[in-house]
């Protein structure tokens, strides 16, 4: 395993067997992005995989609107799925799978919001109380947004295919996380 605390664009080397890119795709950029794409097939090696999770918003969503954008993330653009599916492809990435994670949002925020309320002093020393309260809306307002589907949290399961267009990849997910028998296949 290689850990790298770097900026992306200064990830040297390759032929990586795996990449993950976790809430991050979001804040590259939409400018940048396909140059990201780019850089996570460079990377890798054939059959590499790479997952990609990330915010996105709906075709005719706005996201996170104003307010996100101002005070929580101000560098962050989300698009659609289907976007980012495609600039993906455009690298040369195979996407095998993607998951909506959205209503599984729906239900960690309100985690993460009951857990702000139930040590909200804590949070305030560490913090101060405008930023905590900033954070209380977002949280709210984010939750509304999750439910709402005005945004979103997918994950993209993607391959770099080797030179004749293998993906390496099992014939099913069952038989992926060993759950299926040699009878099965």
């Amino acid at each position: 395993v290689d850990v790298q605390l770097r900026h992306y664009r200064d990830i040297e080397g390759g032929q990586y067997e795996a990449v993950t890119s976790i809430e991050m795709g979001e804040h590259v950029g939409d400018e940048e992005y396909a140059g990201f794409a780019e850089l996570l097939h460079r990377v890798l090696r054939p059959q590499g995989r790479v997952l990609v999770q990330q915010m996105s918003r709906g075709v005719r969503a706005p996201g996170g609107g104003a307010f996100i954008e101002t005070y929580i993330a101000p560098d962050m653009h989300m698009r659609p799925l289907g976007q980012t599916v495609e600039l993906l492809e455009g690298a040369g990435l195979e996407v095998c799978s993607v998951e909506s994670m959205r209503e599984h949002y729906v239900r960690t925020i309100a985690a993460w919001h009951h857990t702000l309320e139930e040590r909200w002093n804590d949070f305030v020393a560490l913090v101060g109380e405008p930023t905590a309260r900033v954070w209380r809306l977002y949280l709210v307002g984010g939750g509304l947004a999750f439910e709402g589907r005005r945004m979103g949290v997918d994950q993209i399961l993607a391959v770099r295919p080797d030179a004749r267009g293998g993906t390496g990849m099992p014939r099913t997910f069952a038989h992926w996380y060993g759950t299926e028998t040699s009878q099965q296949l």
